[in-house]
C-alpha cells in the first residue's frame, strides 16, 4: 500500500503540491510496485444527508492545512477510474476530516457510520469500481481522538478535544464493542464481498484485548518504533524539546539507528509477534497499514539505518504471515526524499509481492 489517505485531495496545489498531477503521481506509484493505494475517501462528505441534497464541493479543515476546497465526489470518481485502468486496488480508511459544515459532528452512532460508508461504497459500486475496494477500515484508529469526533461525548462523555482516558470503564468498553459487532455485520449484510475492519493503535490494541472482534475481517496495526518506550528516551522523544533540540532530534535518531540498529530491531520485531499473535488468537487478518519509523518531510537523503530497519520489518512481517502492508507509511510523494528513491521502494515492494526474501 501507498499511504495517500487525505494528501490526494490536500495537496493537490497546481504549482507547490506534490499531488497536482494526479495522473503522473499514479505512474509514479505504479513505477515503485505499488499495487494498492490507502485513501481517505471522507465517508461523511460523500454521503447524502439527512435533507438528501448532496453538495459536491466541500472545504476541507485539516490540522496543520489551509482550508481545501474540493468536489468531493468528482475527484474520488476521477481517482478511482484512473487506478483501475492501472490495476490499483484501493484501501479506504477515514480519518473523518473536519468541513466548513462540522458534518463528522453527525457520525456518533454504529448506525451513522453504517449510513456514510454504505452511501460511500453504493456510489463506488455505481461507478463500478467495488471490486477494487480492498479493504475498509471504517475509522482510522478508532475511537482515537480526532477521527472519532463524534463518538467521544456519546461513548466517554468527554469533550472530544480532550484525549481518551487511559482505561475505558465497563459501560464505556460495551459501547465500544457495539461498534465493532454493528458496523462490519452490517455493511457485510449490504456488500459481502468487502472485508471491512478496524485499525488501532499500541494503547488502543491492548483495550480491545477486552473486547468481542468477531465481526472484524482484519486488524490493521501500527508499528512504529516511535512508540517504543526506550526508543523515545533514548532519542529525546518523551520529554518536551524547542529550538536546538528540536533541530537535533532527527540526527540523534538516525545516530540511534545506525549504533544500535540491531537492538532496536529486535524490540520491533517482539511487537509484530505481540500483535500476530492477537490476530491468530481473534482469527483476524493481519494488516500492517503503516509504520515503521517517523521522519520529517525535509531530509537531504534515505537515512542508511531507517531504511535497513524497515527492509527487517516487511521481511519480518512476510515471514509471520502478513499479506496486506505498505513498506513504510512515508512511501507518499509529499515525502520527495523518500519519493525519489524509486529502487528502493520497488525493491521493498517486489519483497512484499513475492512473499519472500
Amino acid at each position: 500500500m501507498a499511504c495517500w489517505d487525505l494528501s490526494w485531495l490536500l495537496d493537490r496545489d497546481s504549482r507547490h503540491g506534490a499531488f497536482a498531477s494526479l495522473e503522473k503521481v499514479l505512474d509514479e506509484t505504479q513505477q515503485r510496485g505499488f499495487n494498492a493505494l490507502r485513501l481517505d475517501p471522507c465517508p461523511h462528505l460523500i454521503a447524502c444527508p439527512e435533507n438528501g441534497v448532496h453538495l459536491d464541493r466541500c472545504e476541507l479543515q485539516a490540522p496543520g492545512h489551509d482550508p481545501v476546497e474540493v468536489k468531493i465526489r468528482h475527484s474520488l470518481q476521477q481517482l478511482l477510474q484512473s487506478a483501475h485502468e492501472r490495476g490499483l486496488k484501493v484501501w479506504f480508511s477515514s480519518r473523518f476530516v473536519d468541513d466548513s459544515r462540522a458534518r463528522r459532528s453527525f457520525v456518533r452512532r454504529p448506525e451513522d457510520f453504517v449510513t456514510v460508508w454504505s452511501d460511500t461504497l453504493a456510489l463506488v459500486q455505481e461507478w463500478g469500481y467495488l471490486d477494487d475496494v480492498a479493504g475498509v477500515d471504517f475509522c482510522h484508529h478508532f475511537p482515537a481522538q480526532p477521527y472519532a469526533h463524534g463518538v467521544t461525548r456519546r461513548v466517554f462523555n468527554r469533550s472530544p478535544d480532550r484525549p481518551l482516558p487511559p482505561r475505558w470503564s465497563a459501560s464505556a468498553a460495551e459501547r465500544i464493542e457495539a461498534y465493532l459487532l454493528d458496523i462490519p455485520r452490517a455493511l457485510h449484510a449490504l456488500f459481502p464481498g468487502v472485508p471491512i475492519g478496524l485499525s488501532t493503535t499500541t494503547q488502543i490494541s491492548e483495550q480491545l484485548r477486552q473486547l468481542d472482534t468477531s465481526e472484524l475481517d482484519f486488524l490493521d496495526f501500527s508499528l512504529w518504533l516511535d512508540d517504543d518506550p526506550r526508543y523515545r528516551l533514548a532519542s529525546g522523544e518523551a520529554v518536551p524539546m524547542t529550538g536546538l533540540a528540536r533541530r537535533l532530534a532527527s540526527p540523534v535518531k538516525q545516530l540511534l539507528l545506525d549504533a544500535g540498529g540491531m537492538h532496536w530491531q529486535r524490540r520491533m520485531e517482539d511487537q509484530l509477534q505481540r500483535r500476530m499473535a492477537f490476530t491468530r488468537l481473534r482469527r483476524l487478518q493481519p494488516v500492517i497499514g503503516e509504520g515503521f519509523v517517523r521522519q520529517p518531510r525535509h531530509l537531504r537523503r534515505l537515512p542508511t539505518g531507517w531504511a535497513d530497519l524497515h527492509e527487517m520489518m516487511v521481511v519480518s512481517a512476510l515471514t509471520q504471515g502478513v499479506e496486506s502492508m505498505t513498506p513504510t507509511s512515508l512511501a507518499c510523494p509529499a515525502y520527495d526524499w523518500l519519493w525519489r528513491e524509486e529502487e528502493y521502494l520497488a525493491h521493498l515492494n517486489h519483497l512484499i509481492l513475492s512473499g519472500s526474501e
